[in-house]
């Protein structure tokens, strides 16, 4: 979630999690970042996971954990971070894009590393290129990924997905149009849904 309307990016929140998204992510770049976690959690009685994102500050995490937030995560890799994670106990998610990055990000101590931004290297395509030297990597797919490119990310052993403006167009929080971005959350969970349901087959088949 990126806007910089904190009444807006709350409705928004819970419009995806009415749609079936099981995860949130605020940046901590929204007004009020601290209170929507906290209200999110308490309306949904802490049964979604949400953490906050565009974490610089090491100083963050301790504001984040307070909050009730399950996740931290960088756009790039910050090893003091992590250590904060560490010593927080909460689960570290650091930004990488590079092998080189992303090598020294797991080696940072990141339970998950961000694949950040994905889509201009080459989206599911450089993924698939990662997996020969980095295949023990848990590996989250985040920027410019669309709806539609959920499933091939899945599908390549990706462990999560994030979506912004695919989800959370800014004329459709500008608009107010919580339906939109409810209607994009169940697309979007669908499509997260038919991966799982298939590999869930293919294990019972073997």
């Amino acid at each position: 979630m990126r806007t910089d309307n904190a009444d807006a990016a709350f409705q928004a929140c819970l419009a995806a999690i009415e749609g079936g998204i099981g995860t949130i992510e605020i940046t901590t770049t929204v007004p009020s970042w601290y209170e929507i976690i906290r209200g999110l959690i308490g309306t949904t009685l802490g049964k979604v996971p949400v953490g906050v994102g565009t974490v610089w500050d090491p100083g963050a995490v301790s504001d984040a954990k307070e909050a009730g937030a399950d996740f931290v995560v960088t756009p790039v890799v910050l090893p003091e971070v992590a250590e904060a994670c560490r010593k927080e106990d909460l689960l570290c998610v650091l930004g990488a894009l590079s092998p080189t990055e992303i090598y020294h990000a797991r080696l940072a101590g990141a339970n998950l590393v961000k694949v950040f931004p994905v889509a201009p290297v080459g989206g599911p395509d450089y993924i698939r290129s990662l997996q020969g030297p980095m295949g023990g990597v848990p590996l989250w797919a985040s920027g410019g990924v669309e709806i539609d490119q959920i499933a091939a990310y899945l599908r390549l052993g990706v462990k999560a997905v994030g979506l912004t403006g695919a989800l959370f167009p800014q004329d459709a929080l500008v608009r107010r149009d919580m339906d939109s971005i409810r209607e994009r959350a169940t697309r979007a969970a669908q499509a997260a849904a038919t991966v799982v349901a298939g590999a869930a087959g293919a294990a019972g088949a073997g």
